[in-house]
């Protein structure tokens, strides 16, 4: 999640759930056996060439501001040079500002391209038929070079395809001592982001305490990851995100009712303590459907893949609940699971907790 200040008088909180913890990595005789699409997401991954996402976004990302203080900690030599402009004294810095956009490598290989692609489509409607939810995709797209229209007119979602993706960040840093002199510095980046999906609505708050939730029109999907079956639950989890987030945002909107809205920081922890409620449910509810639906398009997939992906999962806070969320869907049944959470989230939530 990431949050930023909107004027003065309106705090946002985007909430993006994304599937993370792989750096990206003929025709099939049968369309509905993908065994050649394991084949093709284990290859080396592709990092060029990179090609803008979407325009420059002017928030505070964590990612990036980690990257330019890693930057800053293996060149100390900067540092002293900055200090001996400077003249002396007390060194003090701020960040002044920090811009980030979504680079993507896309996927030039038609025979991956189109087995994807057709994976996609075959398991979101393995998906939908399971949970009944109704199909949330205008298209699947298989991006090129170019900068895709991301803010379309149509009333569905759009999945973007591509193989790699990247972030591209500009910071810009203000250094100063006691007196009025200042050394202003700007660092450019690019770092592998290692997620493989993600789709983001946005949570405004307004001053009058009213509050607004603004839902993207796209969601963007790797076709590669170290882990090939992180790349392969990509459609099923982004789909259950897309479908189940309106409960989200209802659990979100009741319990910061009555919330100064001056408190992002409280308002923060709110919204990532249901983002963790909601990653252990979709968790759950993949872990338990996924593996059967792959019976019918693998000839055989690794149990080691799926714990691996668990337990990588395990190591990032946002799943914290994961376990849980599975043995709770094991426990009561993935379709219970789902009416409970789209009819009472809070009492999922105790459930879970």
């Amino acid at each position: 999640m990431k949050y930023k200040r909107l004027l003065s008088n309106r705090f946002i909180f985007i909430l993006s759930f994304f599937l993370s913890f792989g750096p990206a990595c003929g025709n099939a005789e049968n369309t509905n056996d993908y065994t050649r699409l394991l084949e093709l997401i284990q290859l080396d991954d592709r990092q060029q060439p990179l090609y803008p996402f979407n325009d420059f976004e002017e928030d505070f990302d964590r990612a990036s501001y980690r990257a330019t203080q890693q930057y800053f900690n293996e060149h100390p030599g900067l540092i002293e040079r900055i200090k001996r402009s400077l003249k002396g004294g007390k060194l003090q810095w701020k960040l002044k500002n920090l811009k980030h956009r979504l680079l993507f490598v896309p996927e030039s290989r038609p025979e991956y391209a189109t087995l994807y692609k057709n994976y996609c489509l075959d398991v979101i409607r393995a998906i939908l038929n399971k949970t009944g939810f109704d199909n949330p995709y205008d298209s699947i797209q298989t991006l090129n070079h170019s900068k895709p229209e991301i803010n379309g007119a149509k009333g569905g979602v759009t999945a973007y395809v591509v193989h790699n993706l990247a972030k591209e960040y500009v910071s810009t840093y203000i250094f100063s001592d006691q007196t009025d002199k200042k050394v202003k510095i700007e660092l450019k980046g690019q770092l592998y982001s290692g997620e493989v999906g993600a789709y983001s609505s946005t949570l405004v708050m307004n001053a009058d305490g009213t509050i607004e939730f603004l839902k993207d029109k796209y969601t963007i999907w790797q076709n590669s990851a170290e882990n090939p079956y992180t790349a392969l639950m990509v459609p099923a989890e982004e789909t259950l995100h897309i479908a189940l987030r309106e409960h989200t945002e209802r659990a979100i909107r009741n319990t910061l009712a009555g919330l100064d809205p001056q408190s992002p920081k409280n308002a923060q922890k709110i919204v990532e303590d249901w983002i963790a409620v909601e990653e252990a449910l979709i968790g759950g509810i993949v872990f338990s459907l996924l593996p059967p639906i792959l019976e019918d398009y693998l000839r055989e997939l690794p149990a080691s893949w799926i714990e691996e992906d668990r337990e990588v999962k395990n190591q990032h806070k946002k799943y914290r609940h994961l376990d849980k969320g599975i043995s709770l869907v094991e426990e009561i049944g993935y379709q219970e699971a789902i009416r409970l959470y789209s009819a009472d989230p809070p009492a999922f939530r105790d459930l879970l907790l």
